[in-house]
């Protein structure tokens, strides 16, 4: 469901077919304003191409410039063939592939091209979940790492104000403490709110308005 929420859907997508030249694909790239566009023909994913693929290929080839940007193929350059994601995958697919890419290919049922996710449309989901479209002040606290302690947190910070974006930090801590970053309505008292953090244990060490 994620994938789908956060795709840019197959028709506006600006790809390459594998068999163009390179003088073909860099004119492509110029038109898009993207430095990768994905590679596909009938519906099948052969990777991305960008200006940095044509440049490398170009040095290793050796070969007079026109004469390889006309006879080579965008296909014979592509790489992270493997940088897929099917329709149904979860928040950490994306997260673990695309890291050292600059999108993914999302795939159908049926393995064929159908998309993709981009950097930007997830940095952009992660400022929506922080609820950084949204006026107001942002905390973030120390509170112990505990069973229900989250749950405790957001009873009291609710008797203040509603949570518009909220990140828990610090997963792999030995401390016994995670960090906890959340923003609040501009117009919340945020010293009776610390207050009442600090009878339940949690501390708060930073405040962003």
């Amino acid at each position: 469901m994620i994938v789908q929420q956060l795709k840019l859907e197959v028709h506006k997508v600006i790809t390459i077919e594998p068999s163009a030249n390179l003088k073909s694909l860099l004119e492509t790239l110029d038109r898009s304003g993207f430095q990768h566009i994905p590679v596909v023909s009938d519906g099948i994913f052969y990777g991305m191409v960008g200006y940095a693929d044509v440049h490398k290929a170009f040095f290793e080839s050796q070969t007079d410039r026109e004469k390889f940007l006309a006879e080579t193929t965008a296909e014979s350059i592509a790489v992270n063939r493997g940088a897929t994601i099917h329709e149904e995958g979860h928040i950490e697919d994306i997260l673990k592939g695309i890291d050292r890419v600059p999108f993914l290919a999302v795939l159908d049922e049926s393995n064929r091209f159908n998309g993709i996710v981009t950097k930007s449309a997830l940095t952009e989901m992660i400022r929506d979940g922080l609820g950084m479209h949204k006026p107001g002040v942002r905390l973030t606290v120390s509170m112990p790492e505990m069973q229900g302690y989250l749950e405790k947190f957001a009873m009291v910070v609710k008797d203040h104000s509603n949570i518009f974006g909220l990140l828990v930090l610090d997963d792999n801590t030995s401390f016994g403490y995670r960090r906890v970053t959340f923003k609040v309505s501009p117009d919340t008292n945020i010293d009776a709110l610390t207050e009442d953090l600090k009878h339940i244990g949690v501390r708060v060490f930073d405040v962003a308005k």
